[in-house]
């Protein structure tokens, strides 16, 4: 009878993206066992060799009895939101997450894997004629609400002062965003699915970004990026390989009211909280031009001759 582990991930997309990195923990500690994930963002673990089957939920036919119905399968559902660790900013999240799990942590290195025709449809509607320079300055659900948030997004006057000083080393600068947030100008903003999306960042010279999913996939494919943090910790949520610049304008005293166990609303819906009175001040300029324009990135575009390829 076939074994399985039934992992269960909430959350969205750029937390999906850090359980690539748990599927490895996980396929260590039961290496017999077929792995099993169920999730919002399948996108994320496709053809992943590690991952039997993926599931979206509110898609999931006849899983009782495939998999628990006199099944010996093991379940792990456990939120590593809840955890000290987490709340006190003590380890990364993959580490937390196999802490709660109680497994050894193998990597914190995320994997996603891409197939060849993707990447030539996004190459081939990218028009890459120079180096690209890929930027995520606003996150957030769809439904967020404000097309702003404080405590994640970059200042929209900051944003627009990098692209300013960096554009002409680029022959294009692609912007991830909806439409109903904030635009930059030299900029070509573009929405896409986030399998695209993936294949932009990989195909991308440089990336900034903050703290949200397109951090994640850069480290997936252990390119480089550029991350600005405003009430979140690279400590938990960022990744070594990236320059990770941390909001360091003087604060103001607020009463946080409403934060419960965390200090601020990351929509940044809560605008009572903000604790900067002059949110253009929140970062140094010259920090994020330094970074982005420091070293060049080596990664060059090259069909692979695999069907399916982990560029990590």
């Amino acid at each position: 009878m076939d074994k399985y582990v039934i992992f269960h991930v909430d959350g969205g997309c750029g937390k999906n993206i850090v359980a690539t990195a748990v599927v490895k923990s996980i396929k260590a500690k039961y290496p017999e066992h077929k792995l099993i994930v169920v999730c919002a963002w399948p996108e994320v673990f496709l053809h992943n060799p590690l991952v039997h089957r993926v599931y979206r939920f509110g898609n999931i036919p006849y899983f009782y009895d495939d998999y628990i119905n006199n099944k010996d399968s093991i379940i792990l559902r456990m939120e590593p939101y809840h955890s000290g660790d987490l709340l006190y900013r003590k380890k990364s999240l993959a580490e937390i997450w196999c802490d709660v799990f109680n497994i050894p942590c193998v990597s914190i290195q995320p994997d996603i894997y891409l197939t060849e025709r993707e990447l030539i449809f996004v190459q081939k509607n990218l028009n890459k004629e120079g180096p690209i320079l890929l930027i995520q300055t606003s996150g957030g659900a769809d439904n967020q609400g404000h097309p702003y948030s404080w405590s994640r997004d970059l200042p929209p006057t900051l944003a627009v002062e990098i692209v300013s000083s960096v554009k002409s080393h680029f022959s294009k600068i692609v912007h991830i965003g909806r439409e109903n947030q904030p635009s930059i100008p030299d900029t070509f903003k573009i929405t896409d699915n986030f399998r695209n999306l993936f294949c932009s960042i990989y195909l991308s010279d440089k990336f900034l970004g903050i703290d949200s999913f397109m951090q994640h996939a850069a480290a997936a494919f252990n390119k480089k990026a550029t991350v600005g943090w405003i009430s979140n910790s690279p400590v938990v949520f960022g990744h070594p390989i990236h320059d990770n610049i941390v909001a360091s304008g003087a604060e103001s005293f607020r009463h946080r009211i409403d934060s419960y166990l965390e200090s601020e609303d990351w929509t940044g819906g809560r605008f009572h909280e903000c604790p900067y009175d002059d949110i253009s001040k929140m970062f140094d300029k010259d920090q994020f031009v330094e970074s982005i324009l420091g070293s060049k990135n080596d990664l060059t575009f090259d069909i692979p001759q695999q069907p399916i390829i982990n560029f990590s």
